[in-house]
């Protein structure tokens, strides 16, 4: 089991929501850890989180402004690093659309600058974060992250002393980005929420769910894997309701259709995809090897599921997703 005490730990693009999240449970869970760092490029959320983690209290705690973009600030930032979870990333499926070189410039080029970075500093493991997007892609952010993934199960494949894997996740309730705060804002406030497709389904899950699938993968891999979440997914009528219920208003809606890049349903596994899953003991999460290693892998369980379509895996009840968002909103 890995402990992160006397370790340093790097997480690019840590002052996001999962970042911030990641921050304060290894700062709780492992007090005598060595050196935590944040890596982002965004002075003010940096200047903003460090009056959040003050370092009289956690002077462990150390800010590195930096873009994944440069690759020699990277080779920098890790040194006498031991772990770095790699969060960093355009993330907006609209903006990506009509930003695709920029898109691809952090994504795909970015992470392969944190993957090299990785292996010239011998980093013991580096976890790519990635999404239900980059399973069957349709749109260039999807396809950012799905390259992404190969990357590291590439750079996996070619390195010697850096273990490389990813773990992908769905919509993080209330996160930076989160439809979950920006529609409960309208129904307080009595706007119509502009609905895309009552027909969407869209996998949900909290921020501590998050965190637990990230430590989750870099407590298991071995190299070369993508990490999968076995969570579930409601349709966005079933989401108003819920949320309905806890802002105690009536929501207004309009349909609006379907934005460039956005799909009815996600992907989190695909079907092409089973022959090689197997599930992750004690823990809540599924591991795809990838189809060519030099690794020898745990002896688990074959996965014996259906694919992860959030079409397959819809839940209606508006209590239980009520009482999910509430814990979401809480994180």
């Amino acid at each position: 089991m890995l402990d992160f005490n006397n370790k340093s730990i790097l997480i690019t693009g840590g002052t996001g929501s999962l970042g911030k999240a990641l921050t304060r449970h290894i700062l709780k869970k492992y007090p005598e850890i060595r050196r935590l760092i944040i890596f982002s490029r965004d002075e003010q959320k940096q200047f903003q989180m460090a009056q959040e983690f003050t370092t009289q209290e956690h002077p462990q705690i150390r800010f590195f402004i930096g873009d994944v973009r440069d690759k020699e600030r990277l080779i920098r930032a890790f040194q006498d690093i031991d772990y770095v979870i790699h969060a960093a990333a355009m993330k907006h499926v609209h903006i990506a659309e009509y930003n695709p070189d920029e898109c691809i410039k952090t994504n795909i080029n970015g992470s392969e600058n944190v993957a090299r970075a990785a292996l010239e500093n011998k980093i013991k493991k580096c976890i790519l974060v990635s999404t239900d997007k980059a399973c069957q892609p349709v749109n260039v952010y999807g396809s950012s992250k799905f390259i992404a993934e190969r990357i590291f199960t590439n750079y996996d494949y070619h390195s010697i002393d850096t273990i490389f894997a990813s773990v992908r996740y769905g919509n993080v309730i209330a996160s930076r980005g989160s439809f979950v705060p920006l529609f409960m804002e309208w129904i307080k406030n009595e706007q119509t929420i502009r609905v895309t497709s009552e027909e969407m389904t869209r996998f949900l899950f909290t921020l501590d769910d998050a965190v637990d699938a990230v430590l989750g993968a870099l407590e298991n891999a071995k190299g070369g894997e993508v990490f999968v979440p076995q969570i579930n997914s409601y349709t966005l009528p079933t989401c108003i309701k819920a949320l309905e219920k806890i802002v105690g208003k009536k929501a207004n809606t309009t349909i609006i259709g379907l934005r460039p890049g956005e799909k009815l349903h996600e992907d989190m596994l695909a079907e092409t995809e089973l022959s090689f899953t197997y599930q992750v003991p004690n823990i809540n999460l599924l591991q795809i090897r990838p189809q060519y290693t030099k690794k020898n892998y745990q002896n688990w369980d074959k996965y014996e599921g259906p694919h992860f379509n959030s079409k397959l895996w819809v839940k209606e009840n508006i209590n239980d997703l009520a009482d999910l968002m509430n814990r979401g909103i809480k994180c």
